[in-house]
Protein backbone atom coordinates (compact mmCIF):
# COMPACT_ATOMS: atom_id res chain seq x y z
CA UNK A 1 0.00 0.00 0.00
CA UNK A 2 1.08 3.64 -1.13
CA UNK A 3 2.16 5.11 2.34
CA UNK A 4 0.16 7.93 1.36
CA UNK A 5 -2.82 5.33 1.57
CA UNK A 6 -2.31 3.44 4.65
CA UNK A 7 -5.20 4.47 6.62
CA UNK A 8 -5.07 5.27 10.27
CA UNK A 9 -8.90 6.08 11.19
CA UNK A 10 -11.83 4.00 10.48
CA UNK A 11 -10.29 1.83 8.82
CA UNK A 12 -13.28 -0.35 8.09
CA UNK A 13 -15.45 2.01 6.14
CA UNK A 14 -12.91 1.87 3.48
CA UNK A 15 -13.11 -1.17 1.06
CA UNK A 16 -10.61 -2.44 0.13
CA UNK A 17 -10.85 -5.02 -2.45
CA UNK A 18 -9.36 -8.88 -1.41
CA UNK A 19 -5.68 -9.64 -3.54
CA UNK A 20 -2.53 -8.70 -3.14
CA UNK A 21 -1.28 -6.00 -5.72
CA UNK A 22 2.28 -7.92 -5.39
CA UNK A 23 0.06 -10.91 -7.47
CA UNK A 24 -1.24 -8.15 -10.38
CA UNK A 25 0.25 -8.19 -13.46
CA UNK A 26 -0.69 -5.14 -16.12
CA UNK A 27 -3.21 -6.67 -18.93
CA UNK A 28 -4.57 -3.36 -19.73
CA UNK A 29 -2.98 -0.03 -20.52
CA UNK A 30 -5.12 3.30 -20.52
CA UNK A 31 -4.64 6.36 -22.13
CA UNK A 32 -5.90 9.28 -20.66
CA UNK A 33 -6.38 8.96 -16.76
CA UNK A 34 -8.66 11.50 -16.09
CA UNK A 35 -11.07 11.57 -13.45
CA UNK A 36 -14.02 9.72 -14.65
CA UNK A 37 -11.34 6.81 -15.56
CA UNK A 38 -10.80 6.58 -12.28
CA UNK A 39 -14.41 6.60 -10.86
CA UNK A 40 -15.43 3.90 -14.03
CA UNK A 41 -12.87 1.52 -15.54
CA UNK A 42 -10.67 1.26 -12.94
CA UNK A 43 -13.08 0.48 -10.55
CA UNK A 44 -14.12 -2.56 -12.73
CA UNK A 45 -10.90 -3.39 -12.84
CA UNK A 46 -10.11 -3.54 -8.90
CA UNK A 47 -13.05 -5.59 -8.51
CA UNK A 48 -12.44 -7.87 -11.39
CA UNK A 49 -8.78 -8.90 -9.37
CA UNK A 50 -10.62 -10.53 -6.66
CA UNK A 51 -11.54 -12.70 -9.12
CA UNK A 52 -10.20 -16.31 -9.61
CA UNK A 53 -7.58 -16.16 -12.69
CA UNK A 54 -8.19 -12.64 -13.06
CA UNK A 55 -4.96 -11.35 -11.53
CA UNK A 56 -3.66 -10.10 -15.40
CA UNK A 57 -5.86 -7.54 -15.24
CA UNK A 58 -3.53 -4.57 -13.41
CA UNK A 59 -3.67 -1.17 -15.57
CA UNK A 60 -1.18 0.50 -16.92
CA UNK A 61 -2.02 4.18 -16.60
CA UNK A 62 -0.83 6.75 -19.44
CA UNK A 63 -0.82 10.60 -19.42
CA UNK A 64 -0.34 11.33 -22.62
CA UNK A 65 -0.94 15.44 -22.14
CA UNK A 66 1.65 17.91 -21.13
CA UNK A 67 -0.24 20.23 -19.27
CA UNK A 68 -1.54 17.22 -16.59
CA UNK A 69 2.29 15.70 -16.14
CA UNK A 70 1.98 17.79 -12.77
CA UNK A 71 -1.04 16.76 -11.45
CA UNK A 72 0.19 12.88 -12.77
CA UNK A 73 3.53 13.36 -10.99
CA UNK A 74 1.40 13.23 -7.36
CA UNK A 75 -0.62 10.10 -9.13
CA UNK A 76 3.06 8.64 -9.72
CA UNK A 77 4.16 9.40 -5.97
CA UNK A 78 1.04 7.93 -4.81
CA UNK A 79 1.54 4.89 -6.67
CA UNK A 80 -1.45 4.86 -8.63
CA UNK A 81 -3.79 4.52 -5.74
CA UNK A 82 -6.67 6.51 -4.39
CA UNK A 83 -10.21 7.22 -2.90
CA UNK A 84 -13.22 6.55 -4.59
CA UNK A 85 -16.29 8.46 -2.70
CA UNK A 86 -19.61 7.77 -4.05
CA UNK A 87 -22.93 9.57 -2.97
CA UNK A 88 -26.21 8.76 -3.68
CA UNK A 89 -29.45 10.51 -4.09
CA UNK A 90 -30.27 9.57 -0.81
CA UNK A 91 -26.79 10.87 0.76
CA UNK A 92 -25.50 7.41 1.18
CA UNK A 93 -21.33 7.59 0.79
CA UNK A 94 -19.48 5.09 0.51
CA UNK A 95 -15.45 5.06 -0.03
CA UNK A 96 -13.51 2.68 -1.99
CA UNK A 97 -9.16 2.30 -1.74
CA UNK A 98 -8.57 1.57 -5.61
CA UNK A 99 -5.42 -0.26 -6.52
CA UNK A 100 -6.15 -1.48 -10.44
CA UNK A 101 -3.28 1.39 -11.80
CA UNK A 102 -0.19 -1.04 -10.91
CA UNK A 103 1.91 1.27 -13.07
CA UNK A 104 2.02 5.05 -13.96
CA UNK A 105 3.99 6.18 -16.86
CA UNK A 106 4.00 10.29 -18.02
CA UNK A 107 3.74 9.75 -21.69
CA UNK A 108 4.31 13.15 -22.04
CA UNK A 109 7.44 12.80 -20.73
CA UNK A 110 8.56 9.48 -21.95
CA UNK A 111 6.71 8.25 -24.86
CA UNK A 112 9.51 5.39 -25.14
CA UNK A 113 8.40 4.00 -22.14
CA UNK A 114 4.29 4.23 -23.66
CA UNK A 115 5.65 2.24 -26.95
CA UNK A 116 7.63 -0.57 -25.07
CA UNK A 117 4.70 -1.17 -22.71
CA UNK A 118 2.33 -1.08 -25.74
CA UNK A 119 4.39 -3.29 -27.50
CA UNK A 120 4.64 -6.03 -24.52
CA UNK A 121 2.37 -9.54 -25.46
CA UNK A 122 1.04 -8.94 -21.56
CA UNK A 123 -1.16 -6.36 -23.00
CA UNK A 124 -3.68 -7.28 -24.52
CA UNK A 125 -6.29 -4.20 -23.88
CA UNK A 126 -5.83 -0.31 -24.43
CA UNK A 127 -8.39 1.49 -23.28
CA UNK A 128 -9.03 5.54 -23.76
CA UNK A 129 -10.81 8.18 -22.30
CA UNK A 130 -9.38 11.72 -24.45
CA UNK A 131 -13.07 13.43 -24.31
CA UNK A 132 -14.93 13.28 -27.38
CA UNK A 133 -12.74 16.22 -29.16
CA UNK A 134 -9.62 14.04 -29.19
CA UNK A 135 -10.30 11.95 -31.67
CA UNK A 136 -10.22 15.11 -35.28
CA UNK A 137 -13.14 13.20 -37.39
CA UNK A 138 -15.43 15.43 -39.29
CA UNK A 139 -18.93 14.54 -39.80
CA UNK A 140 -18.05 12.00 -42.87
CA UNK A 141 -15.16 10.26 -40.01
CA UNK A 142 -12.46 11.68 -41.53
CA UNK A 143 -9.46 12.59 -40.05
CA UNK A 144 -8.74 16.30 -40.05
CA UNK A 145 -5.25 15.94 -41.73
CA UNK A 146 -5.14 20.36 -41.56
CA UNK A 147 -5.16 20.52 -37.46
CA UNK A 148 -2.12 21.46 -36.52
CA UNK A 149 -1.83 18.96 -33.51
CA UNK A 150 -2.74 15.96 -36.36
CA UNK A 151 0.07 17.33 -38.91
CA UNK A 152 2.38 17.47 -35.70
CA UNK A 153 1.67 14.02 -35.35
CA UNK A 154 2.22 12.81 -38.67
CA UNK A 155 5.40 14.76 -38.87
CA UNK A 156 6.39 12.91 -35.79
CA UNK A 157 5.28 14.95 -33.00
CA UNK A 158 3.33 13.66 -29.36
CA UNK A 159 0.21 15.31 -29.33
CA UNK A 160 -2.78 13.14 -30.01
CA UNK A 161 -4.08 9.68 -29.04
CA UNK A 162 -3.20 8.36 -32.45
CA UNK A 163 0.63 9.34 -31.90
CA UNK A 164 1.09 7.23 -29.12
CA UNK A 165 -1.01 4.31 -30.73
CA UNK A 166 1.08 4.28 -33.95
CA UNK A 167 4.19 4.20 -31.98
CA UNK A 168 2.91 1.37 -29.48
CA UNK A 169 1.58 -0.66 -32.55
CA UNK A 170 4.61 -0.40 -34.61
CA UNK A 171 6.95 -1.66 -32.15
CA UNK A 172 4.58 -4.60 -31.23
CA UNK A 173 4.32 -5.56 -34.85
CA UNK A 174 7.79 -5.85 -35.33
CA UNK A 175 8.14 -7.16 -31.53
CA UNK A 176 5.81 -9.81 -30.13
CA UNK A 177 3.63 -9.44 -33.05
CA UNK A 178 0.05 -10.05 -30.02
CA UNK A 179 -3.42 -9.37 -31.47
CA UNK A 180 -4.39 -6.46 -29.55
CA UNK A 181 -8.28 -4.94 -28.58
CA UNK A 182 -8.31 -1.55 -28.44
CA UNK A 183 -11.78 0.03 -26.53
CA UNK A 184 -12.65 3.47 -26.90
CA UNK A 185 -14.17 4.52 -23.54
CA UNK A 186 -15.31 8.11 -24.70
CA UNK A 187 -19.34 9.52 -25.40
CA UNK A 188 -18.90 9.15 -28.86
CA UNK A 189 -21.49 7.19 -30.85
CA UNK A 190 -20.00 3.70 -32.53
CA UNK A 191 -16.67 4.95 -31.17
CA UNK A 192 -14.95 1.78 -31.48
CA UNK A 193 -15.54 2.07 -35.41
CA UNK A 194 -14.06 6.11 -34.99
CA UNK A 195 -11.02 4.69 -33.28
CA UNK A 196 -10.60 2.70 -35.87
CA UNK A 197 -11.54 4.93 -39.27
CA UNK A 198 -8.98 7.79 -37.48
CA UNK A 199 -5.92 5.60 -36.87
CA UNK A 200 -6.06 3.55 -39.91
CA UNK A 201 -6.79 7.47 -41.87
CA UNK A 202 -3.69 8.33 -39.25
CA UNK A 203 -1.23 5.15 -40.11
CA UNK A 204 -2.34 5.52 -43.99
CA UNK A 205 -1.13 9.34 -43.74
CA UNK A 206 2.72 8.32 -41.78
CA UNK A 207 2.74 6.24 -45.27
CA UNK A 208 2.95 2.76 -43.69
CA UNK A 209 1.18 0.37 -45.23
CA UNK A 210 2.38 -2.46 -43.25
CA UNK A 211 1.54 -1.35 -40.22
CA UNK A 212 -2.50 -0.74 -41.79
CA UNK A 213 -2.39 -4.40 -42.84
CA UNK A 214 -1.41 -5.69 -39.32
CA UNK A 215 -3.56 -3.63 -37.89
CA UNK A 216 -6.43 -4.69 -40.03
CA UNK A 217 -5.47 -8.21 -38.72
CA UNK A 218 -4.78 -8.26 -35.57
CA UNK A 219 -6.18 -5.75 -33.67
CA UNK A 220 -10.23 -5.17 -33.14
CA UNK A 221 -11.84 -2.43 -32.16
CA UNK A 222 -15.21 -2.59 -30.01
CA UNK A 223 -17.68 -0.30 -29.29
CA UNK A 224 -19.00 0.33 -25.78
CA UNK A 225 -21.12 3.03 -23.79
CA UNK A 226 -20.11 4.28 -20.33
CA UNK A 227 -21.90 5.78 -18.11
CA UNK A 228 -21.56 7.90 -14.49
CA UNK A 229 -21.46 11.43 -13.99
CA UNK A 230 -17.97 12.18 -12.24
CA UNK A 231 -17.55 15.99 -11.09
CA UNK A 232 -13.97 17.68 -11.44
CA UNK A 233 -11.92 16.54 -8.48
CA UNK A 234 -12.26 18.73 -5.59
CA UNK A 235 -10.43 19.81 -2.73
CA UNK A 236 -13.57 19.20 -0.30
CA UNK A 237 -13.32 15.79 -0.95
CA UNK A 238 -9.76 15.28 -0.74
CA UNK A 239 -10.32 16.61 2.80
CA UNK A 240 -13.14 14.94 3.66
CA UNK A 241 -10.91 11.84 3.68
CA UNK A 242 -8.22 13.40 5.10
CA UNK A 243 -9.87 14.08 8.25
CA UNK A 244 -12.30 10.44 7.95
CA UNK A 245 -9.24 8.00 7.30
CA UNK A 246 -6.31 10.06 7.84
CA UNK A 247 -4.44 9.43 4.84
CA UNK A 248 -2.96 12.33 2.44
CA UNK A 249 -4.60 11.43 -0.93
CA UNK A 250 -4.65 14.69 -2.92
CA UNK A 251 -5.95 12.25 -6.34
CA UNK A 252 -9.12 11.68 -4.37
CA UNK A 253 -12.19 11.53 -6.91
CA UNK A 254 -15.86 11.54 -6.42
CA UNK A 255 -18.91 10.58 -8.41
CA UNK A 256 -22.39 9.33 -8.04
CA UNK A 257 -23.14 5.85 -7.13
CA UNK A 258 -24.89 5.24 -10.40
CA UNK A 259 -22.20 3.13 -12.84
CA UNK A 260 -22.49 1.21 -16.42
CA UNK A 261 -20.30 -0.02 -18.87
CA UNK A 262 -21.92 -1.91 -22.10
CA UNK A 263 -19.19 -2.95 -24.21
CA UNK A 264 -19.30 -4.82 -27.79
CA UNK A 265 -17.84 -8.73 -27.35
CA UNK A 266 -15.24 -8.12 -30.04
CA UNK A 267 -11.90 -8.88 -28.48
CA UNK A 268 -8.98 -9.80 -30.57
CA UNK A 269 -6.95 -11.80 -27.88
CA UNK A 270 -7.73 -12.50 -24.13
CA UNK A 271 -10.72 -10.81 -22.99
CA UNK A 272 -11.39 -10.13 -19.23
CA UNK A 273 -14.14 -11.55 -17.94
CA UNK A 274 -15.45 -8.15 -17.09
CA UNK A 275 -18.86 -9.41 -16.89
CA UNK A 276 -18.20 -10.99 -13.41
CA UNK A 277 -18.29 -7.30 -12.08
CA UNK A 278 -21.42 -5.87 -13.84
CA UNK A 279 -20.25 -5.05 -17.48
CA UNK A 280 -22.70 -6.19 -20.03
CA UNK A 281 -21.19 -7.89 -22.80
CA UNK A 282 -23.43 -7.67 -25.61
CA UNK A 283 -23.69 -8.13 -29.14
CA UNK A 284 -24.56 -4.92 -30.19
CA UNK A 285 -24.07 -1.56 -28.08
CA UNK A 286 -25.94 0.82 -30.67
CA UNK A 287 -29.55 0.93 -28.09
CA UNK A 288 -28.07 1.32 -24.97
CA UNK A 289 -25.31 4.12 -26.45
CA UNK A 290 -28.10 5.60 -28.84
CA UNK A 291 -30.43 6.03 -25.34
CA UNK A 292 -27.53 7.33 -23.33
CA UNK A 293 -26.17 10.02 -25.83
CA UNK A 294 -29.58 11.06 -26.71
CA UNK A 295 -31.40 11.35 -23.64
CA UNK A 296 -28.17 12.15 -20.87
CA UNK A 297 -25.33 13.40 -22.55
CA UNK A 298 -28.16 15.77 -25.24
CA UNK A 299 -30.12 17.17 -22.33
CA UNK A 300 -26.85 17.42 -20.06
CA UNK A 301 -25.66 19.84 -22.95
CA UNK A 302 -29.17 21.48 -23.53
CA UNK A 303 -29.79 22.21 -20.12
CA UNK A 304 -26.43 23.84 -19.35
CA UNK A 305 -26.18 26.78 -21.23
CA UNK A 306 -29.94 27.49 -19.96
CA UNK A 307 -28.35 26.84 -16.27
CA UNK A 308 -25.98 29.34 -17.13
CA UNK A 309 -27.71 32.24 -18.16
CA UNK A 310 -30.00 31.51 -15.40
CA UNK A 311 -26.95 31.61 -13.06
CA UNK A 312 -27.01 28.67 -11.90
CA UNK A 313 -23.67 27.27 -10.07
CA UNK A 314 -24.72 23.12 -9.70
CA UNK A 315 -26.49 21.56 -12.21
CA UNK A 316 -28.57 19.92 -9.29
CA UNK A 317 -29.73 23.25 -9.11
CA UNK A 318 -30.80 23.91 -12.80
CA UNK A 319 -32.44 20.34 -13.02
CA UNK A 320 -34.54 21.02 -9.37
CA UNK A 321 -35.85 24.25 -10.98
CA UNK A 322 -38.94 24.29 -12.87
CA UNK A 323 -38.45 25.78 -15.94
CA UNK A 324 -35.83 23.88 -16.51
CA UNK A 325 -37.40 20.81 -15.49
CA UNK A 326 -40.21 21.51 -17.81
CA UNK A 327 -37.65 21.72 -21.01
CA UNK A 328 -35.92 18.38 -20.43
CA UNK A 329 -39.34 17.10 -19.87
CA UNK A 330 -40.08 18.63 -23.29
CA UNK A 331 -37.29 17.75 -24.89
CA UNK A 332 -36.99 14.52 -24.35
CA UNK A 333 -40.69 13.56 -24.75
CA UNK A 334 -40.80 15.68 -28.38
CA UNK A 335 -37.37 15.66 -29.74
CA UNK A 336 -34.62 13.06 -28.34
CA UNK A 337 -36.86 9.96 -27.72
CA UNK A 338 -38.63 10.13 -31.16
CA UNK A 339 -35.44 10.66 -33.06
CA UNK A 340 -34.15 6.75 -31.26
CA UNK A 341 -37.41 5.27 -32.81
CA UNK A 342 -38.05 1.78 -31.89
CA UNK A 343 -35.63 0.42 -28.68
CA UNK A 344 -35.43 -2.13 -26.37
CA UNK A 345 -34.67 -0.10 -24.19
CA UNK A 346 -37.92 1.48 -22.15
CA UNK A 347 -36.47 4.67 -22.98
CA UNK A 348 -39.30 6.68 -20.60
CA UNK A 349 -38.07 4.96 -17.73
CA UNK A 350 -34.60 5.91 -18.47
CA UNK A 351 -35.61 9.24 -18.54
CA UNK A 352 -36.90 9.39 -15.48
CA UNK A 353 -33.64 7.39 -14.03
CA UNK A 354 -31.62 10.42 -15.55
CA UNK A 355 -33.78 13.22 -14.70
CA UNK A 356 -32.87 12.11 -10.87
CA UNK A 357 -29.57 11.17 -10.97
CA UNK A 358 -29.71 14.93 -12.28
CA UNK A 359 -31.32 16.31 -9.44
CA UNK A 360 -28.93 14.25 -6.78
CA UNK A 361 -27.59 17.63 -4.92
CA UNK A 362 -24.82 15.54 -3.31
CA UNK A 363 -22.71 15.01 -6.52
CA UNK A 364 -22.11 19.10 -6.66
CA UNK A 365 -21.45 18.62 -10.42
CA UNK A 366 -21.01 22.42 -11.60
CA UNK A 367 -22.47 23.54 -14.50
CA UNK A 368 -19.42 25.40 -15.56
CA UNK A 369 -18.10 22.21 -16.19
CA UNK A 370 -20.69 20.74 -18.29
CA UNK A 371 -20.64 23.91 -20.85
CA UNK A 372 -17.25 22.82 -21.37
CA UNK A 373 -15.89 22.01 -24.84
CA UNK A 374 -19.72 22.92 -26.45
CA UNK A 375 -18.41 22.72 -30.12
CA UNK A 376 -17.85 19.08 -29.94
CA UNK A 377 -20.73 18.31 -27.85
CA UNK A 378 -23.21 19.81 -29.79
CA UNK A 379 -21.99 18.26 -32.76
CA UNK A 380 -21.81 14.75 -31.44
CA UNK A 381 -24.73 14.83 -29.32
CA UNK A 382 -27.38 17.18 -30.80
CA UNK A 383 -26.96 17.60 -34.72
CA UNK A 384 -28.18 13.63 -35.29
CA UNK A 385 -31.27 14.64 -33.05
CA UNK A 386 -31.79 17.48 -35.45
CA UNK A 387 -32.02 15.43 -38.32
CA UNK A 388 -33.49 12.80 -37.43
CA UNK A 389 -36.30 14.84 -35.98
CA UNK A 390 -36.65 16.54 -39.15
CA UNK A 391 -36.65 13.38 -41.27
CA UNK A 392 -40.09 12.33 -39.01
CA UNK A 393 -41.20 15.69 -39.57
CA UNK A 394 -40.66 17.00 -36.50
CA UNK A 395 -39.30 20.69 -35.87
CA UNK A 396 -36.79 19.97 -32.85
CA UNK A 397 -37.36 23.53 -31.62
CA UNK A 398 -35.73 22.77 -28.51
CA UNK A 399 -33.13 21.56 -29.62
CA UNK A 400 -32.35 24.95 -31.16
CA UNK A 401 -33.72 26.38 -28.63
CA UNK A 402 -30.73 25.45 -26.74
CA UNK A 403 -28.15 26.12 -29.38
CA UNK A 404 -29.33 29.88 -28.93
CA UNK A 405 -28.72 29.74 -25.42
CA UNK A 406 -25.31 27.95 -26.00
CA UNK A 407 -24.42 31.67 -28.86
CA UNK A 408 -25.76 33.85 -26.04
CA UNK A 409 -23.70 31.95 -23.53
CA UNK A 410 -20.43 32.51 -25.77
CA UNK A 411 -21.10 36.57 -25.83
CA UNK A 412 -21.15 36.19 -22.13
CA UNK A 413 -17.97 34.48 -21.70
CA UNK A 414 -16.73 37.37 -24.13
CA UNK A 415 -17.12 39.51 -21.07
CA UNK A 416 -15.19 37.43 -19.06
CA UNK A 417 -18.33 35.87 -16.87
CA UNK A 418 -17.71 32.20 -17.84
CA UNK A 419 -14.40 30.34 -17.85
CA UNK A 420 -15.22 27.87 -20.61
CA UNK A 421 -13.06 25.82 -21.80
CA UNK A 422 -12.93 24.29 -25.82
CA UNK A 423 -10.13 23.67 -28.21
CA UNK A 424 -12.44 25.24 -30.45
CA UNK A 425 -13.09 28.16 -29.37
CA UNK A 426 -11.03 29.94 -32.32
CA UNK A 427 -13.89 29.35 -34.63
CA UNK A 428 -16.62 30.87 -31.74
CA UNK A 429 -14.80 33.96 -30.45
CA UNK A 430 -15.42 36.03 -33.28
CA UNK A 431 -19.31 36.21 -33.44
CA UNK A 432 -21.43 39.18 -32.08
CA UNK A 433 -24.94 39.33 -31.41
CA UNK A 434 -25.78 41.47 -34.39
CA UNK A 435 -27.55 40.39 -37.84
CA UNK A 436 -24.77 39.61 -39.61
CA UNK A 437 -22.98 37.63 -37.49
CA UNK A 438 -26.06 35.55 -36.48
CA UNK A 439 -26.98 35.01 -40.17
CA UNK A 440 -23.13 33.42 -40.51
CA UNK A 441 -23.35 31.48 -37.43
CA UNK A 442 -26.20 29.69 -38.54
CA UNK A 443 -25.14 29.04 -41.92
CA UNK A 444 -21.85 28.21 -40.74
CA UNK A 445 -20.88 24.69 -43.04
CA UNK A 446 -18.30 23.56 -40.43
CA UNK A 447 -21.10 23.44 -37.94
CA UNK A 448 -24.24 22.72 -39.81
CA UNK A 449 -23.43 20.80 -43.01
CA UNK A 450 -25.25 18.58 -42.89
CA UNK A 451 -28.35 19.88 -41.54
CA UNK A 452 -28.51 22.94 -43.87
CA UNK A 453 -28.20 20.62 -46.80
CA UNK A 454 -31.07 19.21 -46.15
CA UNK A 455 -33.41 21.52 -44.11
CA UNK A 456 -32.46 25.25 -45.13
CA UNK A 457 -35.39 26.06 -42.48
CA UNK A 458 -33.15 25.45 -39.19
CA UNK A 459 -31.09 28.35 -40.28
CA UNK A 460 -33.93 30.59 -39.93
CA UNK A 461 -35.31 28.84 -36.68
CA UNK A 462 -31.88 29.25 -35.22
CA UNK A 463 -31.56 32.66 -35.95
CA UNK A 464 -35.26 33.48 -34.57
CA UNK A 465 -34.47 31.74 -31.27
CA UNK A 466 -31.21 33.49 -30.91
CA UNK A 467 -32.87 37.16 -31.93
CA UNK A 468 -35.72 36.32 -29.01
CA UNK A 469 -32.97 35.93 -26.55
CA UNK A 470 -31.93 39.96 -26.79
CA UNK A 471 -31.86 42.82 -28.11
CA UNK A 472 -30.24 43.40 -31.25
CA UNK A 473 -27.41 46.14 -31.27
Amino acid sequence: MSNHLKPSLNQDQLVTQNYSRDDIQAGVLHLGVGAFHRAHQAVYFDRLLTNENQQNWGIIGVNIRPQDSQAFARFVEQDGEYVLKTIAADGITKYEHIRSLVKQIDGAQAPDDVDTALASESIQLVTSTVTEGGYYLDENRGLMLDHPAIKADIAGDRNTLYAFLYAGLKKRSETSNAKITLLCCDNLRHNGELLEAGLIQFIAAKQDTNLVNWVKLNASFPCSMVDRITPKPSQQHADDVQTRFGVDDKMTVMSEDFIQWVVEDKFAGKKPSLDLVGVQLVKDVVPFEEAKIRILNASHTCLSYKAALKGFTYFDEAACDAELKQYYIDFTQTESIPSIGHSDIDLRDYRSVVLNRFSNKNVGDTVERICSEGYTKITVFLIPIILSCYSKSITPIFTISAIANWFHFLQEVKKGRFNYQDQNIDKLINYNFNKEDIKSFTTDVSLWGAIIKNNPEFSTTLSNEIEKLGTLK
